[in-house]
C-alpha cells in the first residue's frame, strides 16, 4: 500500500500538468496505463497553440498559460516552449460570409488575426490553389508547442518535488473507503484526493469510482505526414472553415489532417483508410501538390463534452473525486493554465467557471 496526498488517474500531457502543479503543495501519484507518459492523445496531437481555438473559455484558459510557455519556471526546461508558426484560415467559393463570422467571433481574443488578400496568401504557401481561394485570414499569434519538452518538464517536476509517476499502472479499482481512495494499478494506491484525468478512459474511471455519466466521448481524429515540399518549411499552419482540412509544417515532413471527428470507444487508435485518402483528397483540392507516397499516418482520440468545453472541478456527489476530462483537441495547449486551475481547485483557493465546471452535467449524472 502505497499512501499520498492525491492520485492523478492518467499520465498524459494534462495529468502530468495536473501533478506538476500539485506536487508543489502535496505528495501526488501519477498513474499512467502505457509504459511511457502522453502516448495516446498527448503524443498525437498537433502540437499547436491557439488563441482562437474551439470557444471562448478554452481561449482564456489557453491564454492563462502563454506566460508558463514563453518563460518556464526555474529548473523546468531552458527558454521558451513555443515557437511562431502563425496560421493561414481560408475559405472557398461560395463560403465566403464564414470568413466574416470567423473573423467577428474572435477579433476580441485574436487582436492580431485580420483579414489578407488572395495575393499575400499565396506569398505564404504557394501551392494553394487560386481558384480554390475565396477568402484568407492569417493570426501570426499561433505557436509550435515542444510537447516532448513540456511532457520532460513536467516529469522532472513532479519526481524532484518526491511525488510518483507510475507507468504500466492501468487501474483496475477504484474504491471509496472511508476518508480515502483506494486505487488498484498493479500496486495499490491510498489518499484522500482523486484527479481524475484518464482522457478518452475518463468516463470508465468515473463509472469504476461509482460516479458514472458525466457524458464525454471519444473521437477518431486522422493525421498523415507526407514528405516537406521544397520551401514549406517556414509555411503557416493552414486550415479551411470547411473544417475538412488542416497541414502544417512537421519536422521534416508536411502533416496533414481531414479533420475528421468518428465516435469510438476509448481504445489505442488506429488510422482507417477512407480518412487517410479523404485527407489527401483535400489536400489535392486545395494545393497544386500531387501526393504520391505517405511518410506516416496515425489516428488519436479526441474526447469532448456535449457542449465541447471541459469537464472540471471537484463532483457534486463527492468532493474528493476531482474531473479534469473533455478536453478535446486542445488538452497541450491548456496544460498550464488548467493545470494551475485544477490545483487550485484541489486546494480550495478557487472554482472552474460554470461554463466547464462539472456541476453542469448534474442531471445527467443522477439519471
Amino acid at each position: 500500500m502505497k499512501r499520498v496526498d492525491a492520485i492523478v488517474v492518467g499520465g498524459g500531457v494534462c495529468g502530468l500538468g495536473a501533478g506538476y502543479f500539485l506536487s508543489e503543495s502535496m505528495k501526488v501519484v501519477v498513474l499512467e496505463r502505457e509504459s511511457q507518459p502522453a502516448y495516446h492523445s498527448s503524443g498525437r496531437s498537433a502540437a499547436l497553440y491557439i488563441i482562437g481555438y474551439e470557444s471562448p473559455e478554452v481561449s482564456v484558459l489557453t491564454a492563462a498559460g502563454q506566460q508558463f510557455y514563453n518563460n518556464p519556471p526555474e529548473g523546468f526546461d531552458d527558454g521558451p516552449l513555443i515557437k511562431p508558426r502563425g496560421g493561414l484560415t481560408l475559405t472557398e467559393p461560395g463560403m465566403e460570409p464564414r470568413m466574416t463570422s470567423f473573423l467577428d467571433r474572435w477579433h476580441t481574443h485574436c487582436p492580431r488575426l485580420s483579414r489578407i488578400t488572395l495575393e499575400e496568401a499565396l506569398e505564404r504557401v504557394p501551392l494553394l490553389r487560386p481558384e480554390q481561394l475565396a477568402a484568407a485570414a492569417f493570426d501570426p499569434d499561433w505557436y509550435s508547442i515542444d510537447v516532448h519538452r513540456l511532457v520532460m518538464g513536467y516529469r522532472r517536476g513532479i519526481l524532484r518535488r518526491g511525488s510518483l509517476l507510475q507507468c504500466s499502472a492501468e487501474v483496475t479499482s477504484v474504491e471509496r473507503q472511508g476518508t480515502v481512495w483506494r486505487v488498484a494499478a498493479g500496486d495499490v494506491f491510498e489518499a484522500p484526493l482523486l484527479i481524475n484525468a484518464a482522457g478518452a478512459w475518463a468516463a470508465q474511471i468515473g463509472q469504476m469510482a461509482g460516479l458514472g455519466g458525466v457524458p464525454l466521448q471519444p473521437l477518431r481524429r486522422t493525421a498523415v505526414l507526407l514528405p516537406l515540399p521544397e520551401g514549406a518549411g517556414s509555411w503557416p499552419s493552414v486550415n479551411t472553415l470547411a473544417d475538412d482540412l488542416y497541414f502544417k509544417p512537421e519536422g521534416n515532413g508536411l502533416m496533414l489532417s481531414p479533420e475528421d471527428e468518428t465516435p469510438t470507444e476509448p481504445c489505442d487508435a488506429a488510422p482507417e483508410e477512407i480518412d487517410v485518402a479523404r485527407g489527401i483528397d483535400h489536400f489535392e483540392r486545395v494545393t497544386t501538390k500531387p501526393v504520391n507516397k505517405i511518410l506516416s499516418k496515425w489516428a488519436g482520440l479526441r474526447t469532448f463534452s456535449p457542449d465541447r468545453r471541459p469537464v472540471i472541478g471537484r463532483d457534486p456527489r463527492e468532493p474528493s473525486f476531482c474531473w479534469y476530462a473533455g478536453l478535446g483537441g486542445f488538452g497541450v495547449q491548456t496544460s498550464p493554465g488548467l493545470g494551475r486551475l485544477i490545483a487550485d481547485c484541489v486546494l480550495g483557493s478557487k472554482q472552474p467557471s460554470s461554463a466547464i465546471d462539472v456541476s453542469r452535467y448534474a442531471g445527467a449524472m443522477q439519471g
